[in-house]
């Protein structure tokens, strides 16, 4: 067993200023910042750039990530990376923008083709200094040494675990989370429902991963309907940073499953957002992992929600339609054709999830019928 985390991790709302303490005491002086065009321009950086300046620390902004980062993303900003000199690197946003400036770290620091780093640890040499601010609270980007990126010219997810990438700081500011659209807070908080639900049933849990799977859940059930509805307050967006955090730090050392393996493959077709398409999946799957799993989910049902005496296959069947009924409630219990997907990509999209890294920790192995029978029953 082992856990890992970065060095450093700050909560709250001036958790930024840690910034220019760390850079400073390393003797940083140039950065590539890297983020989306829409946090951009919603001014989301604007007291991190400030801190910078106050410094005199330069830096550059790359803008052009997408939902899915892509080969193209991670080479035109290490392009921009080595050009400018920089010294450091930071994502600012949400598991796109830090896994891309993961991928950047990586490939800045041993050349060569991102796609030469797929799988675990094949790099040599560690990313230079890196830090994460996380603008939503879901991916747990932030605290992961996994990153994803797209190839687009194949319609294939890479899978990247390298520890070389581990960014050094972590930032979670609540109020940089204050102007985020609902679906998009659904569809994240959702992502971190999906990370402490597999990694808790994952067959590398054990027992402090699972304590931090079952906080996670407690506070997402208690919180993120509620954040949506008001989201400008500081203790709700509190309780989901740290129930992302909590679920980060459960499925990074414990592992995901079925649910990833398949949703990583939407996202690599269809360009899906990665919380949705978790949302989508996350009841059909639960109910085929109960061949194996019901007391796990009982477990969890009866710890959080209720001390019930009903059997293990009664109390699980009530989790999973709790979880069904939050999706529904925040807005993703969506049908994967009203999003454009096309049916007649179902087996190669089977064909696809039997490649997917996540899918050996998965507590029931399923067979192709049954992946299937999942993307049937949510198209």
């Amino acid at each position: 067993m082992e856990f890992v985390l970065p060095s450093l991790n700050k909560f709250g709302k001036d958790s930024y200023k840690e910034i220019s303490n760390v850079l400073v005491s390393e003797n940083k002086t140039k950065g590539l910042i890297l983020t989306t065009l829409d946090i951009f321009e919603l001014g989301l950086l604007n007291n991190i750039l400030d801190v910078l300046n106050e410094n005199n620390i330069k830096y550059e902004i790359y803008t052009g990530v997408v939902p899915n980062p892509t080969i193209q993303n991670v080479e035109d900003a290490t392009k921009m990376f080595k050009e400018n000199e920089c010294d450091f690197i930071m994502g600012i946003g949400g598991g796109s923008a830090n896994d891309c400036a993961k991928a950047v770290g990586i490939l800045a620091s041993n050349g060569g083709n991102i796609k030469d780093y797929v799988g675990f640890n094949q790099s040599k040499n560690k990313s230079p200094l890196l830090i994460c601010v996380n603008t939503t609270a879901g991916t747990a980007s932030e605290i992961s040494r996994a990153f994803l990126i797209n190839d687009e010219e194949n319609k294939e997810k890479l899978i990247f675990k390298d520890i070389n990438a581990l960014p050094y700081l972590s930032i979670n500011n609540p109020e940089i989370m204050f102007g985020l659209p609902g679906k998009i807070t659904a569809q994240t908080g959702m992502d971190a429902l999906t990370h402490a639900i597999e990694s808790y049933i994952s067959t590398g849990a054990y027992t402090l991963t699972k304590e931090f799977s079952l906080s996670s859940i407690k506070l997402i059930f208690n919180s993120l309907e509620k954040v949506i509805e008001e989201p400008k307050n500081e203790e709700l967006r509190n309780n989901m940073i740290y129930a992302q955090f909590l679920a980060g730090m459960a499925f990074c050392n414990a592992g995901l499953g079925l649910v990833h393996a398949m949703s990583h493959q939407l996202s690599a077709l269809y360009n899906l957002p990665h919380g949705l398409s978790n949302a989508i999946l996350l009841p059909e799957v639960m109910r085929l992992n109960k061949k194996t799993s019901s007391r796990e989910f009982a477990e969890i049902y009866r710890t959080i929600f209720t001390d019930s005496s009903e059997n293990d296959d009664i109390c699980a069947d009530k989790f999973i339609q709790l979880v069904e009924e939050l999706s529904n409630k925040v807005g993703t219990k969506i049908k994967l054709s009203d999003l454009n997907a096309k049916e007649e990509d179902i087996d190669k999209l089977v064909s696809m999830t039997f490649k997917d890294g996540n899918l050996p920790r998965n507590p029931y192995q399923p067979t192709s019928e049954d992946v299937k029978s999942i993307l049937k029953k949510v198209w």
